[in-house]
């Protein structure tokens, strides 16, 4: 009794604490907001793969919370992102593919996405990259912003004659496919890349002088596909050294059909060609690459006035197999939906004077919750998520919620996983289910859906399911 008395005066002197120290800044908290596409967790704090070279990432996590079971709201672009800024699961909006925009919907053409809510309590919001779907246009959503520091992104695309060297491209058969997977050195600097450029843009920002708390929104384009990048970061990765994921033959022999639906022939085409070396080469390249944009960026942070005043979060929008199920996103899998997560709140803020990770299952979902009470502003009670504050104040705080995963690629039904610490959970819209012990079966290789001594598991995880699917969304109906 005495030991729980004790630690229930602990908490609540921290939580004391953390307001405290807001309430005493000069001025409201800025937030940093660093989004990079397509990072799996091939980051060396995350161990995703043994050869990851992301220093500056990994300097970051080392300050800040590092979620270990971070998890995107969808294992796709758009839908991904349109879920963080809105603050709504794409159950509940609909949106499940690339090719719709929330803001042609009806009840969600004036929504408040994140940087703006922002805007409406004192801050300057500025984005630049990819941090809706696109860089540009629409998509990129302009009314989000005061202003747009950078509408372009990625590297350069080599010569036409030095492009698909890999020779696959005619194996193929999806031309999106056909026009992405391809890799390989360009000859110019990372200064003439487009995502240094935005990373620039930011870094020019944060040396500047504010009359208002600023939200700062960059969007590294790298490593999505295709894996170009400036030679040097291809021979931080010596094509005769790369390590190889793993890999099981029969890996789908235990899998239902909505699962095998999941895959594409990419992964078994790169495999078997003798290519799969190059690609993984190609693609920690894009990796180190993506790190050296967030290094520029984090460099000119420690440098400025707000070095002290300036919450960071760096997040990937959701996995990427590089062959180990498939090759691709699109897919329900722990390659597909784990996804890097760190928050860093500076001492002077209230945060933690040493970086502890958290192996809590939390979601991206939950950054816009997260980030309105970090920042001490009222809540959003239209948000789906769950704000993770508590999370980022004591990492090992019990926190009994799954997180919640949605993919839904045809124009029919809506697939689930739901993620619990140890258990892995995925429910298929046209029947089947698998389940994972990822405590003994990390690689997600022996299906447990069927097991009798499971079924209790199973059960309980599938009370997180939505009860209700919003049907998809396309423009072309309205």
């Amino acid at each position: 009794m005495i030991t729980r008395l004790f630690k229930h005066i602990v908490l609540c002197f921290s939580l004391l604490t953390f307001t405290v120290s807001f309430l005493h800044a000069d001025k409201s908290p800025n937030i940093l907001f660093i989004a990079v596409d397509d990072l799996n967790d091939w980051v060396g704090c995350l161990d995703g793969h043994p050869q990851a070279k992301t220093p500056n990432i990994d300097a970051l996590a080392k300050r800040g919370v590092l979620f270990e079971q971070a998890y995107c709201p969808a294992p796709l672009c758009s839908p991904s992102r349109t879920a963080i800024m809105t603050g709504l699961r794409p159950s509940n909006t609909g949106i499940y593919g690339n090719l719709n925009w929330f803001r042609d919907l009806p009840q969600y053409k004036d929504w408040v996405t994140l940087p703006q809510y922002f805007r409406q309590h004192g801050y300057k919001a500025w984005g630049g990259g990819k941090l809706y779907h696109q860089a540009h246009g629409k998509f990129s959503d302009p009314i989000a912003w005061d202003k747009q520091y950078s509408t372009t992104s990625g590297v350069p695309r080599p010569p036409k004659a030095q492009r698909y060297r890999h020779g696959l491209k005619e194996q193929f058969t999806n031309t999106i496919l056909a026009r992405l997977i391809d890799w390989g050195p360009i000859d110019q600097p990372i200064e003439a890349t487009a995502d240094w450029r935005t990373a620039d843009g930011a870094a020019k920002f944060l040396q500047q002088e504010h009359d208002k708390p600023f939200f700062l929104g960059c969007g590294i384009y790298m490593p999505h596909l295709p894996w170009y990048a400036p030679k040097k970061f291809f021979d931080m990765h010596p094509l005769d050294k790369i390590q190889l994921p793993p890999n099981k033959s029969d890996d789908f022999n235990d899998i239902p059909e909505g699962g095998r639906r999941m895959a594409s022939r990419a992964g078994e085409i790169i495999r078997s060609s003798g290519k799969w070396k190059e690609a993984v080469q190609a693609c920690l390249a894009a990796d180190s690459f993506a790190d050296a944009c967030v290094g520029h960026v984090l460099s000119a942070l420690e440098k400025s006035p707000h070095r002290d005043n300036t919450i960071v979060v760096l997040w990937g929008d959701h996995g990427y197999d590089v062959g180990e199920k498939k090759f691709a996103k699109s897919a329900l899998w722990e390659q597909t939906t784990r996804t890097p997560l760190i928050i860093h709140v500076p001492q002077k803020l209230g945060g933690r004077t040493t970086a502890t990770n958290c192996k809590r299952p939390v979601n991206l979902l939950d950054l816009y919750p997260t980030l309105v009470e970090l920042c001490g502003l009222p809540t959003n009670s239209k948000n789906d998520g769950r704000s993770i504050a508590p999370l980022v104040r004591n990492p090992q705080a019990k926190w009994p919620y799954p997180t919640l995963i949605t993919h839904s690629p045809h124009w029919h039904g809506a697939n689930h996983a739901v993620r619990s610490e140890r258990f892995h959970y995925i429910y298929y819209s046209k029947g089947g289910e698998e389940l994972y012990d990822t405590a003994k079966d990390p690689n997600q290789w022996h299906n447990l859906a069927s097991a009798p001594e499971h079924a209790d598991t199973k059960t309980k995880l599938k009370k997180w399911l939505p009860k209700k699917n919003a049907p998809h969304f396309r423009a072309d109906k309205q």
